[in-house]
Formats: C-alpha cells, sequence, structure tokens
C-alpha cells in the first residue's frame, strides 16, 4: 500500500489507437475512436526506434523502449539521479520463444539461435529497457493476466512510498500473437477483446516532482493488491473487495468520494460481470465506470494507460462512454478509481487525483 504524495509526471504510450505522450492521450480520450486493427504497423513503430536498435530488438521490446522514452522525455527525469523500472506483461516476448523452439523443431540443436535465446526470458523487455534508458536502480518485471499493467503501477508507487528509489517508470506490454488467439478461441475465450501495445508512466515523490518545478499530471493517492477466492482462471462469487476497502482507507477517502471508475472490462462476459458486482458492492450502482478494454482490447499496456486517462480526467472531468463506444460524458473532477481484476481472483485498486 502506498502513502500519499506519488506525482505522475510523464506518460508515454504506443498503440495502434495512440501514440505519444500525456497531450497525445488526452486527444484521443477526448474523441475515442477504435482503431482500424489493433496490431501497430511496423512503419508507425520504425519511426519510433533506432535502425540500429531495431535489427537487434525484437518487437515487444521496441514497443517497451519507445513508450519508457516517451514517458521520460515528458518528464524530465535525469535517469542519472535514480530511476527504478518496473514493467508487467501477460505474454512477454512469445513470439521469440516460438521462433526460438521453431528453430529446434525444425533443423534440431543446429537451430537453436544464441541471438533469440535471451528473448525467451520473462525479463527480457524490463532488461533491454533498463540498458535504453540508464534506469540503474531497481528493476522487476511482473507476469499476470489482465492486472499486470495496474500491478506494475501499484509496486512502483509502493517502492517510492518506501524510499527506496529517487523515481520509478512503470509500465505495461504485450503484443497480439496468433497462437493465443487461436489457443484462447479453442478454450471458450474467443469473444474477449484483445489488443497489443506499451504504456508507460513517470511517477515521483510529489515534494521531489514540486521541488524540481515539473508538470504534475496527478497523483496516485493509494493503492492496494488483494486476492479473491477464485479456482485458477475461474471466476469467483465474492462481492466483496478488499484492495478497493484498503485503497481507500490508505487514501482518506469514502465510497462517495470516489466520482469514477476506470475498470479493466474486455468482453471476457464472465469476469466482466464479476468485476461489476465489486464495484457495485463497494461504491455503488451509480458511479460512471469506463471500460476501455471494449474499445482497444486488452493488454497489459492498457493497465498503465488507464491511469494515465484516470489522472486526466481527474484535471478534465471528461470520462469516455461506459459502454465502450465514441461517446465521452461528464463526471465529477477528483479522485476516482483505476481498477483491475483477473480470473483467479488478483485484484488491484489505485485511487488516482488530480494534481
Amino acid at each position: 500500500m502506498t502513502r500519499p504524495g506519488v506525482a505522475i509526471t510523464g506518460v508515454g504510450v504506443v498503440s495502434a489507437a495512440v501514440t505519444g505522450d500525456s497531450a497525445a492521450l488526452g486527444a484521443f480520450l477526448a474523441a475515442p475512436a477504435a482503431p482500424a486493427g489493433e496490431a501497430l504497423g511496423a512503419g508507425a513503430l520504425a519511426a519510433l526506434v533506432d535502425p540500429g536498435e531495431a535489427r537487434r530488438l525484437s518487437r515487444v521490446c521496441q514497443f517497451t523502449i519507445a513508450a519508457a522514452r516517451l514517458a521520460l522525455r515528458e518528464s524530465g527525469v535525469d535517469p542519472a539521479a535514480g530511476l527504478g523500472l518496473v514493467v508487467g506483461t501477460e505474454l512477454g516476448d512469445l513470439a521469440s520463444t516460438h521462433a526460438f523452439a521453431d528453430g529446434f523443431l525444425e533443423r534440431g540443436p543446429g537451430g537453436l539461435s544464441a541471438l533469440l535465446f535471451p528473448n525467451t526470458v520473462m525479463n527480457t523487455m524490463v532488461a533491454t529497457t533498463a540498458i535504453a534508458v540508464g534506469a540503474r536502480e531497481m528493476a522487476l518485471t511482473l507476469n499476470a493476466p489482465t492486472v499486470a499493467g495496474e500491478l506494475a503501477v501499484a509496486r512502483a508507487a509502493a517502492a517510492l512510498a518506501s524510499g527506496r528509489v529517487p523515481a520509478m517508470l512503470a509500465g505495461g506490454v504485450d503484443e497480439l500473437d496468433p497462437v493465443v488467439e487461436r489457443e484462447l478461441a479453442r478454450l471458450g475465450f474467443g469473444a474477449e477483446r484483445r489488443g497489443e501495445g506499451a504504456a508507460f508512466v513517470v511517477l515521483e515523490p510529489r515534494a521531489a516532482a514540486d521541488a524540481r518545478g515539473a508538470t504534475v499530471l496527478g497523483e496516485v493517492s493509494a493503492a492496494a493488491w488483494r486476492a479473491l477466492p477464485a479456482r485458477p482462471w475461474g471466476v469467483g462469487r465474492t462481492r466483496r473487495s478488499p484492495a478497493i476497502a484498503a485503497a481507500l482507507e490508505a487514501a482518506a477517502a469514502r465510497p462517495g468520494d470516489v466520482g469514477w471508475v476506470y475498470a479493466s472490462g474486455s468482453c471476457d462476459s464472465a469476469r466482466d460481470r464479476w468485476e461489476e458486482a465489486l464495484l457495485g458492492a463497494a461504491l455503488g450502482a451509480e458511479t460512471p465506470v469506463s471500460t476501455l478494454g471494449r474499445l482497444l482490447g486488452r493488454h497489459a499496456g492498457l493497465g498503465v494507460l488507464r491511469v494515465a486517462a484516470a489522472a486526466w480526467t481527474a484535471r478534465s472531468g471528461l470520462l469516455p462512454a461506459t459502454d465502450g463506444t465514441t461517446r465521452v460524458e461528464r463526471v465529477r473532477p477528483g479522485r476516482g478509481l483505476v481498477h483491475g481484476l483477473a480470473r483467479g481472483g488478483t485484484h488491484v485498486a489505485l485511487v488516482v487525483g488530480a494534481a
């Protein structure tokens, strides 16, 4: 759990729907539109990454580095002064893992690639990004379904609140994989909308941000993560959310103080209904809820994007429509909640407000 005073000072997003810093994200949220395709085109990615890096980095690592640099550029944080890194992902660099395994299956030991092997480990994105941006403090990879991005921000905020690091770069990333899509459809999860991309936020203590004259985009007042009873990859029945209760208590907030919610709905009907029940029991049925996953598709980067979006809503009083369409509605500015719930019961709650 975090203590108040964690400032958001930079945002970086790379996706088919929106690419850029907080201004680009705000322009998208003010007039949201579903991308023509969930996958980011090769040309758009090439414009963000140096050709030399592109030759040696996998596609998902290019996503991660590009978004991290966008967030750092906006924040003005100097990595040399001390910067930690947390990256959440559901699948990691699965494309490289497939290619590595296929090489062996097709040609035996001679088909194994020493260049691909490092990318078969889950932390390849955090390692390449730490080198690229000069992050020399703690580096952590979080592998979790649905909530990896939100959890990365929550863990980064907790590290800041503990005084372990001067600043944190927290992000999430995933890429679409045809094998995964085919298997999910075979298992009966084909209706869920999935996407790809990366999103990062720069977090630092509010006092440090003010001292260096940084523009504060928003503030994470509190964060908590818990587990609910449910079978692995299953949906539970409980409607009481200890994560929401803990986050509200840490933020000295009551349920009525929460003006709106960014939830993790993504057309997984059973899980979406479970999350709706949790939010309704904790906050009341009248609290407006936005589910960007229904518009953009679920991936770890979307969890971080929703934290950045919450900071924008706290300032603007605007919230993308609750039904995943392109409508925008006016809500009460101030503090809102970012919530993520995974099958299996892992859930995360962050209280996010304006500067």
